[in-house]
């Protein structure tokens, strides 16, 4: 249906409302499904969104998560020295989850609350450049807040974390010595240590949200006082004739698309400071310098004798004033028993850890087999060097998955082998499931004596050229100790072996002792040169004869 203009020329199409129903009714069915179409378009398009978002935040804590946990395995044990298990955990979980929520939240809001600022101050100068003018006057007032703001909330962000992580190290103490909490009475004792640190926690917490919501209240203010100013300027154009009601309305709206951004920005920034804190303490965990690695051009070891040779070896660790070893020089031809005699502190572990390359001489080189041990990977020379912990350290898994913890392909046969010359053998087939018994966390279902025979098994099982014992046989009882000491002697026939003890039944059986005292050597032989001598060795041979 068409009319004719007054003009008698061109035919226009009639308003809907005089339109046959017929056609009315199929518009209306199109702009529904137009309508639903956009909608639905909408609606995939948040999914997308949402979707992405979600990815890229699990994407970066992963990837985040790995790189923090690989540098953990490859860094030295200086750094485990000196910080607590609670604040690394801390830094690892709280802290990636925080620069996680800041991917998801924080910086998907930063995004469109610049875009929506850029937006509304284009749109306000096309409109009126001298209200604009106005308008964007407020915006030093906000840099000057958030610079006070910032200044203030920063130490406590710091504070904050850190503190945070003080709390995880006394309940990470406290669960991890449950037992010894238990024995002597002093659960009352830890809850009042963690209640202190929560409380320190909550204090600076809520300091910051006063700061956050002041921040917030001055951006208001601010935006206020903006905004009356608009009004009494736009009055005096309207008056004056420069400017419309409906312009100086649009420009109102406008005005309000800015300040809004503005103040969620503001609002913002203790989020934002808070994300920055925990960057900075992931990032300088990424950053901890890697001192006991391969060099370049480091030898694969394929073969092992176990000649070792220490040559005016120091040792000072990181943050002590004095050095733990003072100028250590001996050499131990392949197949030589050795034992570590002194009192406690005199430098034996720290002599053994330098062996396994846990730390590096201070001053000073070991050698083996003619190598400096850093010109070793070292890979190849822990495959060749194996230690037994005075208190062993088990992981959750089977039996025969602890055992073989440092030869995961070996077959079930070798894994029997082993158990048998750790006389762990028979206690293992008196359980329900026999090897594949389960350990529970740290072994915490089996004896002392039963977790030090399987770390013995699990050295025994990967045939070490260089066997370090560190008082393995303090735990047991002195029938399975005697068992184990016959094992032990019969293991040790070929290879270069290193037993740390305070039992001279033990030492005199070595070939070599290595008296210590106070990271000085000061004593080396035989047991018969030494008894000869009268000297340290003598006296505390006599003192455990005469108990």
């Amino acid at each position: 249906i068409q009319q004719e203009t007054s003009e008698g020329g061109t035919s226009q199409a009639l308003p809907l409302v005089h339109r046959p129903v017929e056609e009315r009714m199929r518009l209306l069915w199109w702009m529904f499904l137009a309508y639903v179409l956009i909608r639905l378009t909408l609606a995939g398009l948040r999914w997308l969104y949402s979707y992405n978002i979600t990815y890229i935040g699990q994407k970066l804590v992963f990837r985040l998560r790995q790189e923090l946990y690989d540098k953990l395995q490859r860094i030295q044990m200086s750094f485990f020295d000196r910080q607590q298990i609670g604040k690394i955990m801390a830094r690892v979980f709280d802290d990636v989850d925080i620069i996680q929520y800041s991917v998801s939240h924080v910086f998907v809001q930063l995004i469109q609350n610049v875009g929506m600022l850029a937006i509304g101050v284009v749109l306000l100068m096309r409109l009126n450049p001298t209200l604009s003018t106005v308008a964007l006057a407020t915006l030093p007032f906000y840099a000057v807040t958030y610079r006070l703001y910032r200044r203030k909330v920063r130490p406590i962000n710091r504070a904050q974390r850190e503190k945070n992580s003080e709390m995880y190290a006394v309940a990470s103490q406290a669960i991890s010595g449950i037992r010894v909490v238990k024995s002597f009475a002093q659960e009352p004792r830890e809850e009042r240590r963690f209640f202190h640190k929560a409380a320190e926690v909550t204090r600076l917490l809520i300091k910051r949200t006063i700061l956050g919501n002041t921040l917030g209240a001055a951006s208001g203010m601010i935006s206020v006082l903006g905004t009356q100013a608009i009004f009494y300027l736009g009055a005096r154009k309207i008056q004056a004739g420069e400017l419309s009601y409906g312009t100086f309305a649009q420009f109102m709206v406008y005005v309000s698309s800015l300040f809004s951004p503005i103040v969620s920005l503001s609002n913002m920034n203790a989020m934002v400071q808070w994300v920055s804190v925990a960057l900075k303490r992931v990032f300088n965990l990424l950053d901890e310098k890697i001192t006991i690695e391969d060099r370049p051009g480091a030898v694969e070891l394929k073969e092992c004798k176990g000649h070792i040779v220490f040559d005016h070896v120091w040792l000072k660790y990181e943050g002590m004033d004095d050095y733990a070893l003072k100028d250590i020089t001996f050499e131990v031809p392949p197949g030589t028993i050795v034992a570590l005699v002194g009192p406690s502190g005199s430098g034996k572990t720290s002599l053994v850890n330098l062996l396994l390359r846990l730390y590096d001489p201070t001053e000073g080189r070991i050698l083996l087999d003619g190598y400096d041990l850093r010109d070793i990977k070292l890979s190849s020379l822990r495959r060749h060097i194996r230690m037994v912990p005075q208190e062993p350290i088990l992981f959750s898994g089977t039996i025969a998955e602890n055992i073989a913890y440092g030869r995961p392909d070996a077959t079930p046969s070798q894994i029997v082998e082993a158990a048998k010359a750790a006389e762990l053998h028979d206690f293992v087939m008196s359980l329900p499931d026999k090897y594949e018994s389960e350990v529970e966390e740290a072994g915490a279902n089996l004896s002392g004596g039963q977790k030090q025979r399987m770390a013995i098994a699990m050295a025994l099982l990967t045939n070490p050229s260089v066997l370090i014992l560190d008082d393995s046989t303090s735990a047991l009882d002195a029938e399975t100790e005697a068992r184990i000491q016959r094992t032990l002697d019969r293991v040790m026939v070929g290879r270069t072996c290193f037993i740390i003890t305070h039992r001279m039944s033990t030492a005199r059986k070595a070939d070599l002792i290595l008296v210590l005292q106070e990271g000085r050597l000061v004593e080396m032989g035989s047991h018969e040169e030494l008894m000869a001598k009268g000297g340290v060795y003598a006296q505390v041979f006599h003192q455990q004869l005469a108990a």
